[in-house]
């Protein structure tokens, strides 16, 4: 049985697979690093006559931080990208440019141009920019109780091509300076298949729904994706979320003073944004542009930094099969605390071999403890890393302040991280490891964070989310959530069974949670359907001893409580049966 509907399953992994010319025209410059400086070298002395090595390494910084400039330009339109031109159009777009920087990385060599390979470096990180809405895309449309899954399983298949792709990096292989050209034609192969199998999928039903009021065609979407889980019950079902889930919005569009303006809002931006902040301040983006040269100056040669890699990859490999399983099971709040950890452990792991050359103690295995701690970043993007943010995006936030908090939380990260790499080797001459001591301390720091202010999200509807954000009374539900469905329907077939009179089944309150500081959720908060005492009323309805509201001697006040009760069942009930029967309850009581 697939863990997925079977559509959705398939377009999943299209996505996990075809979608990573991304990541891997992104890692070229490092896993085809001395061949990529050679060609640049000889670029620079025959176009411009510079053959001063410290203004060659000074130039190939500057060239290497033009990926965080493509991230930055890609997050400050993609929320324009997004609402205005849809979620699948902005994938098709991702697609196209993966093939135009491709090219540009072809030619780059064939006209010995280095300016050319630098655009198609630009465009590689406007390709890692745009994934975010790819997986928004995927979580939009997948049930609540999979969202984390979908998101993953992405991530996993990025991982896992990128590993692939490795061994063609070695010097025997195309790592030399007249064959690492083929690598791009790959990612130029994977765009091309990508963009066509895109072209078939039907857009976000979400988007389609809230953004531009179209029911038929979101209906088309749900089939397709959920065509077999499910059915005409579960789709009306999930209409009526996004119906809820509209109602949360107070207005069509929010800028940024109105989300800093709204209490529930800026709590789900701040939490965003420190996710964001996590790859920053990770050894990612480092390791992104100079792991092999670091590596080299820990005592390894070109081929084998390339063998540690693909070594540290496939360590780390299993991670990645079990990350989207995990994610549901244990949920978001502990997996993206411990991958913070992991970042900061790394950092420290790090510092040793660093702190080796600094003091000129260079014992031959000093390398072995940089590539443990890789292992352990390699092991923090394996469970989500990268997609922390776009998970907390899709689940935290409303569908019409989706695109402003993407813009938000990621520009200015991304603008820290091309300072970073940019003056890494300047700061790494002048600091050594104290640097490296430093970002370790800036990862525990968000992972405390983390700990302390996150909620956990896994499995709920998204108006749930952000109605308990809001402190609005909730009744914890789902109607893509299979767990939750399932236990409502025992509660009703027990209830029925026992009496000819409709009765109402007892739903326990979800505690609700209030933004601010030290309000951290543990897994799920789920409320367990637990029956109370109650005695038979009228009509042969249960109802509880202990609560006043339903006494036959209760006063005014009480009776309007319960009235005002009976409102808020219309409003979140989303069962159907539930909605009648309190309906009757109602009507025989008042």
């Amino acid at each position: 049985m697939l863990l997925l509907p079977r559509r959705l399953f398939w377009a999943t992994l299209s996505h996990a697979i075809f979608s990573q010319y991304g990541e891997i025209m992104a890692a070229c410059l490092n896993l085809m690093n001395v061949p990529i400086k050679d060609f640049f070298r000889e670029s620079l002395r025959q176009n411009y006559g510079i053959d001063n090595e410290e203004s060659f390494e000074t130039v190939f910084s500057a060239c290497a931080s033009f990926m965080f400039i493509g991230l930055a330009i890609s997050f400050a339109i993609m929320g324009r990208l997004m609402d205005g031109f849809g979620r699948k159009e902005t994938i098709l777009l991702r697609s196209f440019l993966g093939i135009i920087g491709s090219l540009f990385m072809l030619t780059s060599l064939l006209l010995n141009r280095f300016e050319l390979y630098v655009i198609g470096h630009l465009i590689a990180g406007m390709l890692q920019g745009l994934r975010v809405v790819l997986i928004i895309w995927i979580a939009e449309c997948s049930p609540d109780s999979k969202r984390g899954f979908s998101s993953l399983f992405i991530n996993s298949g990025g991982v896992i091509m990128t590993l692939l792709v490795t061994p063609l990096c070695l010097p025997t292989v195309w790592g030399t300076q007249h064959l690492w050209f083929l690598l791009p034609c790959i990612t130029a192969l994977l765009a091309t298949i990508h963009l066509i199998i895109t072209v078939f999928l039907p857009q976000s039903p979400k988007y389609l729904f809230i953004q531009k009021n179209d029911e038929e065609n979101a209906r088309r979407a749900l089939e397709f994706y959920y065509s077999s889980d499910g059915g005409p019950k579960e789709i009306d079902g999930t209409i009526r979320e996004m119906i809820h889930e509209n109602k949360q919005a107070a207005k069509r569009n929010y800028g940024i003073l109105d989300i800093l303006q709204n209490r529930t809002h800026r709590f789900s931006l701040f939490l965003v944004f420190i996710c964001s902040l996590v790859p920053v301040f990770s050894g990612l983006n480092i390791k992104s542009q100079y792991l092999v040269q670091l590596l080299i100056s820990y005592g390894l040669s070109q081929s084998q930094s390339t063998i540690a890699i693909m070594v540290i990859s496939a360590i780390s490999l299993p991670i990645s099969f079990i990350a989207p399983l995990i994610i549901e099971k244990y949920g978001r709040r502990p997996i993206f605390v411990l991958l913070t950890w992991l970042c900061a452990f790394e950092w420290l792991g790090l510092a040793i071999p660093e702190m080796a050359n600094n003091f000129g103690f260079k014992f031959d295995v000093r390398w072995i403890f940089a590539c443990l701690a890789a292992v352990l970043g390699q092991a923090a993007v394996n469970l989500g890393m990268l997609v922390m943010a776009p998970i907390m995006i899709s689940e935290l936030c409303p569908l019409n302040i989706r695109a402003k908090v993407s813009q938000a939380t990621q520009v200015p990260p991304i603008a820290i991280a091309v300072l970073e790499v940019f003056m890494f080797p300047s700061l790494r001459a002048h600091f050594g490891f104290s640097m490296f001591l430093f970002l370790a301390t800036c990862c525990a720091a968000l992972a405390t964070i983390l700990h302390t202010q996150m909620l956990e999200t896994a499995g709920l509807a998204v108006d749930e989310i952000v109605a308990r954000l809001s402190g609005e009374p909730t009744l914890t539900r789902s109607n893509t959530s299979k767990n939750q469905k399932s236990i409502i329907s025992q509660k009703m077939g027990q209830t029925a069974s026992k009496t000819q009179q409709p009765t109402v089944p007892s739903v326990q309150t979800v505690p609700v949670v209030t933004p601010g500081f030290g309000r951290a959720q543990t897994m799920l908060d789920v409320a367990q359907y637990q029956p109370v005492a109650s005695e038979t009323g009228p009509a042969g309805l249960q109802r509880s001893s202990s609560d006043t509201a339903l006494n036959t001697s209760t006063s005014t006040a009480a009776q309007t409580a319960c009235q005002k009760s009976y409102q808020q069942s219309l409003e979140w009930g989303r069962n159907e049966q539930f909605l009648k029967l309190a309906h009757t309850f109602h009507t025989n009581n008042y």
